[in-house]
């Protein structure tokens, strides 16, 4: 349990040691005074990272005026994660939109977060993930995607349509579900997917630092 708690702080301490956490836009934002550079150098410096940054930066590129640019961009992880008392897999998927608003001497960088997390092949509700984004995997997120996964596979579909049989799965569910937590190591995956996910949040802010020089 001490193990645990130290990697949450871990995580979240982690996660805004060059960005903020907003969960207003469900993502990441920052903003920087460049003193140096005029308006439409760091316009300038913001289209060569992408070019830099993107098979197809016009692809990516979905708007750019002197002074707002939004790029779409796919995450690199997709981590799939096997549960072999049903021999089921869950899999997170993650896409951003990075806003850059620029202006005489200044840029403020929003990156806006879109994840779907599927068990089973049953996806859920898209930017319902917050805990992985802000580090926050506990046990009680871990239950509550254990237990819709569980009711989402054919069997529990199938015996919720005869009411006392229904009943007897839900106790098995929630058996099913103390199980897993009991071991601990979906918990401990659900962490490394979030550091995946806060690493590669900051090799992105990281790299447009670098390239405006901050």
């Amino acid at each position: 349990m001490r193990l645990f708690l130290s990697l949450m702080i871990f995580f979240i301490s982690f996660s805004s040691i060059s960005q903020d956490l907003s969960k207003d836009l469900y993502g990441f934002k920052k903003s920087y005074n460049l003193k140096s550079l005029s308006q439409k150098e760091i316009h300038s410096l913001i289209q060569e990272w992408i070019g830099q940054n993107f098979e197809s930066p016009k692809d990516a590129t979905k708007y750019d005026d002197e002074n707002k640019i939004i790029v779409e961009r796919s995450f690199k992880m997709s981590p799939k994660i096997i549960q072999t008392a049903q021999n089921t897999t869950s899999n997170y998927k993650v896409s951003s939109s990075l806003n850059f608003f620029i202006s005489e001497n200044k840029l403020l960088l929003e990156m806006h977060l879109n994840d779907i997390y599927s068990f089973d092949g049953k996806k859920g509700e898209p930017k319902t993930n917050w805990e992985i984004i802000s580090g926050q995997v506990d046990e009680t997120f871990i239950r509550d995607l254990l237990t819709r996964g569980f009711m989402n596979v054919k069997q529990f579909g199938y015996w919720l349509a005869i009411e006392k049989k229904g009943d007897a799965m839900a106790k098995k569910a929630v058996k099913y579900v103390d199980k897993e937590i009991k071991k601990g190591v979906f918990i401990k995956r659900m962490i490394k997917v979030s550091d995946a996910l806060n690493n590669e949040v900051k090799e992105v802010f990281d790299s447009i630092e670098q390239k405006i020089g901050v």
